[in-house]
């Protein structure tokens, strides 16, 4: 099944034009086809709330709250068992976007890309969406410049992978870096220096990231106070949340819960 240009399935709530694209906030709150169906131009989402199980070609893709998806044109793609609500931001461009801005699309790469440098430039195009002022637009395209301009990672050590899986169980914890070098079998030295290398920042940074992205889950899927958000994901109290969000995303945590 062929989608038409800017349609998704489920209900947009909010749409965006920008040069050779839009931006769209889809809602799902009833089942919508699960036929095997395609998009014309590339796409990308984020999914906000709720997920899915997705199939693709190559096999299925458990998709949940945070996931960043790459989908090239064309690419034949069905949704099942999708959870109520469910919200995506969709950012459908066309080949124009690239062909004028020399841009090399490839959605391998960019699913590569550090996930959490994806999942932070879509969140600032969704805070984006509520200023919607007369600069919204090239922020916008600025932001997704960025998106498509990596630099190809090789040679990552074996201990990386681990270490980045027990930061994320251990989100809510502040875990010295001697301990990390002891489960890993890792001098700190070695750590420090290979991770700011491939991760692009400090293991502080990346642990105050997690600590964020957690932070965003609950802004956007439930009603308890900032302070209380701050309190649950780690942070000793509002003020300190607000201030690492200002750092690292450029707003605080009421701007996220601007858009309905």
């Amino acid at each position: 099944m062929k989608l038409d240009n800017n349609y998704f399935l489920g209900k947009t709530s909010n749409k965006f034009n920008i040069e050779y694209g839009t931006i769209s906030l889809i809602n799902y709150n009833k089942p919508v086809s699960e036929e095997w169906h395609y998009h014309e131009n590339f796409h990308l989402s984020l999914i906000l709330q709720g997920g899915n199980l997705e199939s693709r070609k190559k096999g299925d893709i458990q998709v949940s709250t945070g996931k960043v998806l790459f989908y090239n044109e064309g690419e034949l793609h069905c949704n099942k068992h999708t959870l109520f609500p469910s919200k995506n931001l969709n950012i459908e461009l066309s080949n124009d976007f690239f062909k004028n801005n020399d841009i090399y699309l490839d959605c391998n790469k960019l699913s590569n890309k550090t996930p959490f440098s994806s999942y932070f430039k879509l969140i600032n195009i969704y805070h984006e969406l509520s200023i919607n002022d007369l600069h919204t637009s090239n922020s916008i395209c600025n932001i997704l410049y960025t998106l498509f301009t990596y630099e190809e990672v090789k040679n990552k050590p074996n201990w990386l992978e681990k270490l980045i899986e027990i930061i994320e169980d251990r989100w809510n914890e502040f875990i010295p870096l001697q301990e990390l070098a002891s489960i890993l079998n890792v001098h700190p030295v070695t750590i420090s220096k290979y991770f700011r290398r491939y991760q692009h920042g400090t293991i502080g940074d990346f642990m105050r990231i997690v600590k964020l992205k957690r932070a965003f889950t609950f802004l956007l899927n439930s009603e308890d106070s900032i302070t209380e958000i701050a309190y649950n994901c780690g942070f000793s109290d509002q003020s300190h949340m607000t201030k690492v969000f200002k750092a690292y995303v450029g707003f605080t945590p009421k701007g996220i819960r601007l858009i309905s």
